[in-house]
């Protein structure tokens, strides 16, 4: 018997970018001997999180393995089956509580609970709330907070039908920090304690509610499809409000190669429109030069098409399709055509344990306030906004060198246009602790690698790094906040299932600021020891930036150093 996975396939062609999200729609096939597998069920787990005002840059490659078996030409007689003693049902765990503290005044909660055994549908409710209320020194508080409300649920009809949808609110806050004692005095003729953490206080608001409807067909010779409807409401203290519209949907259908080779074709199209309205008010950050605020408001679309093809020919896996689209999105009151090739060809050698793939590929994704704001916390409010294109030509190697070692090696060469990054605002905010949005054109080759070491689940190691190497359009001279490399090394223990340990270790190249000013290299170490008493309870300490580094990220805005915070989590059973 064999089995047949589809599985999607990112090439991951850089990691120091903010607006590329680096998700395609790539698939590879892969045909190996089906064993039956009973995989342990274990309980809702999120680990605790440390949320640094200055964030950390992280790299995740995710993807999903749908198995699908062949069938057989040959029928085996029935055999009458036996009769089998029932076992009692286990311990279920629905619910997942944790609480923590960290120095700098740092609570954190997290409570999940979910409905439980039922074939046709799903429900729950999830609340978070992570937050610091400290100071730094000469810089004054630097608190921020993250609060999170999600209710979930999905439904099966008919058992060939399913409907999902989760509506969810978010509250964040931070302050514009970014100046000390001095320069308040030095710009402003203002001490520390004239002013009110209110007068440069940032606080948003994101209320957003998901449907998709989605056919439970796994024959990919049968029509498959789904679709999703997202609605997006953004809005802050300064009279900003973004409403974002996004629907997307894929078709997918079988077809013959010919005559002994199989296919599937898909079609993928999205469409992203956003209503912006500006109308300064209240209090803006502290510095604001009030002469210079202009109201804005506007309607902007991006429409896509992504139709495309995975099939196999003679060994060789080709992804073969382009994405072409509407930009209604950098220019208001215009649009403008955009076509970009998807292509993706890959080869398995040395009875699978070695993949090379090549691929040509493109698109083009909405800086809109909401992500803007995302990336950078310390934006002025009503930016600039653009999409930013992306040409790629990519090659990845996967080296699986035994069961307990594989590389994977990359080579990406990126031509970017309207590409994202920040420059402080001194026009409109005279503390020169405001970022504005700087759009540029600029081609990066893209060099790295990881190496990963497993054992029996027991010690997991990576080690892995990139180069870049940048060219800039006519219209710069600088490259700003772009990294030339980074490294990462991490150590994963499992000890008994009683004990968890995790050790990494980050290092990111020196960048130029703002006023040709360099940021240095930025070094850290991050720890996290977790005991598990029993399956309902366990207690963890996490330790961020280990290494006491005042490091930068955005000028002007220095981090606190060792983050710790300490906490247990419990789950209650139920039958």
């Amino acid at each position: 018997m064999a089995l047949t996975f589809v599985l999607p396939f990112a090439l991951h062609h850089s990691s120091c970018y903010a607006q590329d999200d680096g998700t395609y729609n790539e698939s590879v096939v892969v045909k190996g001997s089906y064993r039956p597998v009973i995989e342990p069920q274990e309980k809702l787990y999120f680990p605790a999180t440390i949320t640094d005002t200055l964030g950390r840059m992280e790299r995740d490659f995710q993807y999903s393995i749908t198995p699908t078996r062949l069938k057989a030409l040959y029928e085996p007689s029935r055999i009458k089956a036996a009769r089998i003693v029932g076992e009692p049902t286990t311990k279920l765990y629905n619910n997942y509580l944790r609480l923590g503290f960290g120095n700098y005044w740092s609570p954190l909660a997290d409570l999940y609970w979910s409905s439980t055994r039922d074939r046709l549908k799903t429900y729950g409710i999830r609340l978070n709330h992570l937050s610091s209320w400290d100071k730094l020194p000469d810089y004054g508080p630097n608190h921020f907070g993250n609060t999170g409300l999600t209710i979930f649920g999905k439904y099966i009809v008919g058992e060939v039908l399913q409907l999902s949808s989760d509506l969810s609110y978010e509250h964040d806050h931070n302050l514009y920090y970014g100046f000390t004692d001095s320069t308040l005095l030095a710009r402003m003729n203002r001490t520390r304690d004239s002013i009110r953490t209110d007068d440069y206080h940032a606080s948003y608001n994101v209320a957003t509610w998901n449907i998709g409807v989605k056919n439970m067909e796994l024959d990919p010779n049968k029509l498959g499809y789904n679709a999703n409807l997202r609605l997006t409401d953004l809005w802050s203290q300064w009279g900003l409000n973004e409403l974002n519209i996004n629907f997307n949907g894929d078709v997918h259908y079988g077809f013959d190669v010919i005559r002994k080779y199989k296919g599937v074709a898909y079609l993928h199209l999205e469409w992203d429109g956003y209503g912006n309205h500006f109308t300064p008010k209240g209090a803006m950050p502290l510095g604001f030069v009030p002469d210079s605020a202009q109201a804005a408001r506007s309607t902007r679309n991006i429409v896509k098409v992504n139709p495309y093809a995975d099939f196999m020919f003679n060994g060789l896996q080709f992804h073969a399709g382009f994405t072409a689209g509407w930009d209604a999105y950098t220019t208001d009151t215009a649009t403008t055509f955009r076509f970009f090739p998807d292509i993706v060809v890959s080869k398995s050698l040395l009875k699978d344990n070695l993949v090379v793939s090549l691929g040509a590929t493109g698109g083009f994704d909405a800086n809109s306030w909401n992500s803007i704001r995302l990336i950078n916390p310390y934006v002025a409010p009503g930016s600039e906004q653009r999409a930013t294109r992306h040409y790629d030509i990519v090659g990845h190697i996967r080296w699986t060198l035994s069961k307990k070692i594989e590389a994977n090696a990359e080579v990406s060469y990126q031509m970017l246009r309207d590409d994202l990054t920040f420059l402080l605002d001194t026009a409109n905010y005279c503390l020169q602790n405001v970022y504005r949005p700087h759009y540029f054109a600029d081609n990066r080759l893209t060099m790295g690698g990881t190496v990963a070491f497993v054992n029996d689940e027991m010690l997991t190691l990576r080690a892995g790094g990139h180069y870049y190497a940048y060219t800039l359009g006519p219209d710069d001279s600088v490259l700003y906040y772009r990294p030339k490399w980074d490294a990462l090394l991490s150590a994963d223990v499992n000890y008994r299932n009683k004990w968890f340990f995790h050790l990494e270790g980050q290092l990111l190249g020196g960048m130029t600021a703002d006023f040709g000013e360099q940021i240095p290299m930025r070094y850290g170490v991050n720890a996290e020891v977790e005991y598990r008493h029993n399956r309902a309870l366990s207690f963890f300490l996490k330790m961020d930036n280990l290494a006491f580094q005042r490091y930068y990220y955005w000028a002007h805005y220095p981090s606190q150093r060792g983050l710790f915070l300490l906490g247990l989590t419990y789950t209650i059973p139920h039958q």
